[in-house]
């Protein structure tokens, strides 16, 4: 059935979404919640002298959105055990694996530390199951690993499995891959607090623009029609209508806020699907200047038009309208080039480490970078597919020369990738001195890179609540204005007729 607004009016259907979550809610719960809802609409009509017909939207909106953030209580609770347990699942199997390079040891290991009601100490014990009991050749172990990666969709979860799968099947030093990805985790355990704490604050400062802003269009009115009993524009419809959308929009704004300060910690993957981001990719580098500038210049003939017609109906302010529009239009391939190439920039940013992660762990396996990345193509991020592919035709034709390496995204102007991409020709050419060193100079990279990743998505995040702070503000403000205008009107009239 789909969620629409009033979906959550039906008790059974809120008890139903927290239990997805792994929690039991019982019906009355959900009851009391729609009559405290009811109680706080009563209370606030009377307090911005609203009628029944008033009250009553406000409660039927109030009883449809409390239990979303009831929702969203259990769904936070529900996300920070989810991070919580990856995060001790990715330091437990790594520091076992470095002891008793098994995975299965390794997994049994973890089974045991995991709390006995912990949902990922189910998935790992079904994993071990699996991989003692069905497996074969067409049962492997990487199918047994899968399952725990399906359930927890972690990328610094993969790069563990996928450590531990190579260095199990082919060997070679695995010491520095694991102190890396122990770094990794601890870094991105650090950052993820941090940003949590930051969330809080700003759902924190989103409620108190709520409150101000509701206080500030409650007080102007009364106050005025305190001392001066004679206008009181509570009775304006307008004043009803205006202080209703105030406040639907307010529960609104705070409903969002909460919402977005709940979301899934262990998220870190592209919002694009596979083939979106290989059209976005080609949008980028197969661009026409030309072609797109005829395109542009068409588009501007229809403000063009409005414009002369404009001038010859003497329709003076379309005309100005329409100047600002024929520019946009006559600039949008320059606009649109822009900015799908700072989102092509970022979405490089947030795969790059991962590609970069599964290089180093082939490198750490005795392969050389040439092989490393063709093995590497499979399995890469879709926004570096076509880009990898065409290095790795240039590396073939000409082995020994660094023009491949060096015009990898050049394109984009990113200094790390260039500066990695120079790490790695060193590698492969052998002028580099200390492979070993230099390898683990790649990792150190790499988790700075997946530092940098974490913290550009989080102020992403963190600039939206933002936005849910500046949302009262401006919405109070219209309000505030349109009660003023009520006042001035009502001195106006009052004036007039004594």
């Amino acid at each position: 059935m789909r969620k629409t607004f009033f979906y959550y009016l039906n008790p059974k259907h809120v008890s139903a979404a927290v239990e997805e979550y792994g929690y039991t809610y019982r019906i009355g719960n959900t009851i009391f919640i729609y009559l405290m809802a009811a109680v706080l609409s009563i209370a606030g009509g009377v307090i911005f002298r609203l009628d029944g017909v008033c009250v009553g939207v406000l409660a039927v909106c109030g009883m449809a959105m409390m239990p979303r953030v009831m929702i969203n209580s259990y769904k936070n609770m529900y996300e920070q055990k989810r991070f919580s347990d990856v995060n001790l699942y990715i330091e437990q199997v790594l520091y076992s694996f470095k002891k008793t390079p098994r995975i299965i040891t390794a997994l049994q290991d973890v089974e045991r530390i995991l709390a006995e009601d912990s949902p990922m100490r189910r998935v790992v014990g079904e994993a071990v199951q699996y991989i003692l009991h069905e497996y074969s050749e067409a049962n492997s172990i990487e199918d047994g690993l899968r399952m725990i990666e399906t359930k927890y969709r972690c990328q610094r979860l993969k790069d563990a499995h996928a450590l531990m799968l190579k260095t199990e099947k082919i060997g070679g030093d695995y010491d520095s891959s694991v102190k890396i990805l122990l770094s990794s985790r601890a870094i991105c355990e650090t950052e993820t607090c941090k940003f949590q704490k930051e969330c809080k604050n700003r759902q924190r400062m989103v409620n108190i623009a709520i409150v101000l802003v509701c206080g500030v269009c409650l007080f102007t009115p009364l106050m005025i029609a305190k001392c001066a009993p004679i206008v009181d524009i509570t009775s304006s419809q307008v004043y009803k209508i205006g202080t209703v959308v105030m406040i639907l929009i307010s529960m609104r704004t705070y409903m969002k806020a909460d919402s977005m300060a709940s979301v899934n910690w262990l998220r870190n993957e592209s919002a694009l699907h596979e083939e979106a981001q290989k059209a976005l990719y080609r949008k980028v580098v197969e661009y026409e200047a030309i072609r797109e500038r005829n395109k542009s210049f068409l588009w501007a003939m229809i403000p063009a038009g409005f414009f002369v017609l404009s001038l010859f109906l003497h329709w003076r302010y379309l005309a100005i309208g329409c100047i600002p529009i024929f520019a946009i239009m006559l600039n949008q391939h320059k606009i649109g080039h822009k900015l799908a190439k700072k989102r092509c920039a970022e979405e490089i940013s947030k795969a790059f480490p991962q590609w970069l992660m599964e290089i180093s762990l082939l490198l750490q396996v005795s392969e050389n970078v040439n092989a490393a990345i063709h093995k590497s193509l499979k399995g890469a991020p879709a926004i570096l597919s076509e880009a990898l592919q065409n290095m790795q035709g240039r590396i073939m034709e000409d082995p020994e020369s660094n023009e491949p390496y060096m015009n990898f995204l050049r394109e984009f102007s990113l200094m790390e990738i260039q500066s990695a991409m120079g790490m790695l020709y060193s590698i492969s050419s052998g002028r580099g001195g200390d492979a070993d060193m230099q390898i683990d100079e790649i990792l150190s990279k790499n988790a700075s890179l997946l530092s940098q990743s974490e913290n550009a998505a989080n102020d992403s995040r963190l600039a939206a609540l933002y936005w849910q702070f500046l949302f009262p503000s401006i919405i109070g403000g219209g309000k505030l204005v349109a009660d003023m205008t009520l006042v001035a009107i009502a001195f106006m009239t009052t004036n007039l007729y004594a």
